[in-house]
């Protein structure tokens, strides 16, 4: 029994430990623009997008369609979330102008494998009609979404009222799992030049649960808009291969010590987003009587203040200056991730210059 009341004990003391944790401490969300992950010629400002997966024979297409399970129009419905999401998030970046072509060309529907790259003078052509830098095709697409079951033992209520009760039933569990494959490419029209080629695949789960499989695939998504679904992911995913894409960074701060009210003073500051006040009372608390474990949290909250202010080489030296001068460990790790984030900046501001020449459009005419 003693045992038992040790355990006890532990348990809750550990619970308390946690929750005195999560009160001494507050979240802010920042922000940023994120560098693409391939770096396009600055010159390229307004973007051409261009559906290219049209099939060469729409009796074919429904023959494929019937052997694979892709019926085109499912298919087509697919395509269009897909370019509907890269057009949005393309527009989302301060990178592109984005311009969506009326029509659509012949490409690579059910394919697995890239057709024939565009001719020059196709590029060219397309350019010039809709004055743009360089064409961004959807080239190949392919979709999938395949069911499968099992039986479960599921939870029911049954009764009334006060004779209302759960119990365990047999039932079954369906799960839809939907999946495309994409192939992008971005053309040059100077060169006739492929800048990138990218081949994407996206998948996700869907799952319900009921007493019967027709219940159940009554509670499951629907094929076409499952596929829609995927095919959004892949467009948001190219997107980010190309274009700087905002996100958003969670950050902690420390804001409680009985102590210490310099600490507590500037965390209420920070909670009401008046941050260059909040970083004066967290240095004044640097000037006061205090331990080293204290001194490290005061210096890491003033690097997340001059983090979101916008100034990374000071939260870099605040936070590295908690881990050097008082062993405060987050700081070095904080002091990294920093480190890491000006490189990027640096990036950024590569990938957003404005080019000194003129555009492609202007230089192709």
């Amino acid at each position: 029994m003693k045992f038992l009341n040790s355990e006890i004990f532990k348990c809750l003391l550990f619970v308390l430990m946690l929750v005195a944790f999560g009160s001494c401490t507050k979240n802010v969300s920042i922000t940023r623009l994120m560098p693409a992950e391939i770096n396009i010629p600055n010159q390229v400002q307004r973007l051409l997008i261009v559906d290219r997966t049209k099939p060469e024979s729409q009796g074919v297409a429904i023959i494929e369609g019937l052997l694979t399970g892709e019926m085109p129009f499912e298919v087509k419905n697919a395509i269009d979330g897909t370019l509907a999401s890269i057009h949005q998030d393309l527009n989302t970046s301060p990178r592109y102008e984005i311009v969506r072509a009326s029509e659509r060309l012949t490409g690579g529907l059910f394919s697995q494998t890239f057709p024939a790259p565009l001719n020059r003078e196709m590029v060219r052509n397309l350019c010039m009609r809709y004055e743009t830098d360089a064409v961004l095709t959807l080239e190949k697409f392919s979709s999938d979404f395949v069911i499968t079951d099992k039986r479960i033992t599921i939870k029911k209520k049954v009764g009334k009222d006060d004779n209302a009760k759960t119990i365990e039933v047999p039932g079954i569990l369906v799960e839809g799992l939907a999946s495309v494959q994409v192939g992008f490419r971005l053309y040059d029209p100077e060169s006739g030049n492929i800048l990138d080629q990218s081949d994407l695949s996206k998948t996700n789960l869907w799952s319900a649960e009921a007493e019967t499989k027709a219940q159940a695939m009554l509670l499951l998504i629907e094929k076409a808009q499952a596929t829609r679904y995927v095919g959004q992911m892949a467009g948001a995913a190219y997107a980010r291969r190309i274009a700087p894409m905002y996100i958003d960074l969670n950050r902690t701060f420390y804001s409680k010590s009985k102590k210490y009210p310099s600490l507590e003073k500037g965390a209420r500051f920070a909670e009401v987003n008046e941050w260059e006040n909040a970083i004066q009372s967290w240095q004044g608390g640097l000037s006061l009587l205090g331990d080293d474990k204290t001194y490290g949290k005061l210096c890491y909250n003033i690097s997340l203040g001059y983090e979101v202010l916008g100034d990374l080489l000071l939260a870099k030296d605040w936070a590295a200056r908690a881990y050097t001068e008082f062993g405060f460990k987050a700081g070095r790790t904080y002091a990294k991730e920093l480190e890491q984030r000006m490189m990027e900046d640096e990036l950024l501001k590569e990938q957003l210059s404005t080019p000194s020449d003129q555009s492609l459009f202007t230089r192709i005419r």
